[in-house]
């Protein structure tokens, strides 16, 4: 995956830089075209594509589990695809770039985390979802805290 220095973030309303906490929703979306990324902040998933040289990799969003606040990703690994080796190829690549791509998500919102200091130590669950069961899994990715950068949490 190309480097993710190129991200780009919008909020879509009624979200803003500090709200809703509840069901706040992101998409990384990449540019096979230009190599850039888009995060995009809102309360809703995007429905349509940017275009078709973009693909989402990962959605994610704030929600409750037995009442405490979780990040929860989601991979959706090519439903499209019959070609289960290419599938765990992807795979092995989603499992190596996740760290990066939660932290793209966590830095980009990073004003909201600190605004929401309960948010920092809350688990970030992630789904890889695909159509082969062995490959299909939820993966524990650690809190936020993890990964934003030093300076930013005095809390």
């Amino acid at each position: 995956m190309d480097q993710l220095d190129k991200l780009s973030k919008n909020i879509i309303p009624p979200a803003t830089d500090l709200n809703p906490l509840q069901g706040r929703k992101y998409t990384l979306t990449h540019s096979e075209a230009t190599g850039g990324w888009l995060l995009s902040i809102g309360t809703q998933f995007p429905f349509m594509k940017l275009s078709s040289d973009h693909f989402d990799v990962i959605q994610a969003e704030w929600t409750t589990k037995m009442g405490e606040y979780i990040l929860l990703g989601r991979i959706n690994i090519n439903p499209e695809s019959y070609n289960d080796k290419l599938d765990q190829v992807r795979y092995m690549i989603y499992q190596k770039e996740l760290p990066h791509l939660i932290a793209q998500i966590i830095e980009a919102d990073k004003r909201f985390i600190l605004y929401h200091p309960l948010l920092l130590d809350a688990p970030i669950h992630v789904e890889i979802k695909t159509k082969y069961p062995e490959i299909y899994q939820t993966l524990y990715m650690g809190t936020a805290r993890k990964y934003l950068k030093k300076e930013s949490v005095s809390i």
